[in-house]
């Protein structure tokens, strides 16, 4: 039997070298990664967080898509997918670097078989011209992930890593230092500011911006690096989506963390891969299962 999945991937290898000879499902897949993260570039992700689950081309992810992104979080579900991806991607601001995502490069791409895929995306982030040209650069988010998709191509688990999200976030922001004392108060007022904004009537988690500011003052500041726990950079990440899903995301800026914003245990958050995928750990982003 290893001999014969030996052979298979020698085989595999062999078809992959030629583009032109590659299986239908290999640049299937290809196509519907590049695709996804083609989405992230600004304005086609703006017309995504205006239009919803509406503006979101047919075939791209799975309506049961479940995931994992460290540092992020968990996502359940097409509606969660696709506000990560495309939810947090960043919308021109008018202040300074004023950064969104102009390029979206597939450094690594494989694909053993038609339910499995393997990708680093480099996202190239720019400053925004007052004509909407392209400026200069500010930094690159890169992302590795993992990709199962279902019978017809459309992607129904992932799990990803974006590294070093603490000094690209600097570099977005225009600080020398995210978790700078001086930033991390600034960011704290700015979160409790937005929040009083986007979070009102059904959807109000406190009483007002000062008593948001009292509350998370008491709370750990957190990093990007490890977005998830009951801190203020997690509170931020669902500012964000708040503007798309208030109903969702407000509860995670309040001062429960709503499920979200939460401490998880480091085993459970980073592990749970049973759970999370609903396959024996090991097996969701393994050709041999499938072989």
């Amino acid at each position: 039997m290893l001999a014969v999945k030996l052979w298979l991937t020698i085989l595999t290898s062999a078809l992959l070298s030629t583009a032109s000879n590659a299986p239908h499902w290999y640049i299937r897949n290809k196509q519907t990664i590049q695709t996804i993260y083609d989405f992230t570039v600004y304005p086609n992700n703006a017309k995504v967080i205006a239009g919803g689950a509406a503006a979101v081309p047919s075939g791209l992810f799975n309506a049961n898509a479940t995931g994992r992104v460290t540092p992020v979080g968990e996502f359940n579900g097409f509606q969660d997918s696709i506000e990560y991806f495309w939810g947090l991607a960043p919308l021109p601001t008018g202040v300074p670097p004023n950064g969104v995502i102009t390029k979206a490069t597939l450094m690594e791409f494989t694909s053993g078989c038609a339910q499995v895929a393997a990708s680093t995306v480099y996202l190239r982030i720019n400053t925004l011209n007052p004509d909407n040209s392209t400026g200069a650069l500010v930094s690159t988010l890169k992302q590795v992930a993992f990709w199962h998709f279902d019978e017809s191509g459309a992607v129904l688990k992932y799990d990803g890593w974006i590294p070093n999200l603490d000094p690209v976030v600097s570099l977005t922001h225009g600080v020398a230092d995210f978790l700078s004392p001086a930033n991390e108060n600034a960011t704290l007022h700015a979160v409790c500011a937005g929040q009083a904004q986007r979070c009102v009537g059904a959807n109000q988690v406190y009483a007002d911006a000062d008593a948001c500011v009292a509350t998370l003052s008491a709370r750990p500041f957190g990093r990007m690096d490890e977005a998830w726990g009951d801190n203020v950079c997690c509170r931020s990440i669902h500012l964000i989506l708040a503007a798309i899903r208030p109903e969702v995301h407000c509860p995670h800026v309040g001062p429960t963390g709503g499920g979200k914003c939460i401490d998880i245990p480091y085993n459970q958050a980073y592990f749970d891969d049973e759970q999370l995928f609903g396959s024996q750990d090991g097996k969701t982003f393994n050709c041999e299962t499938y072989w």
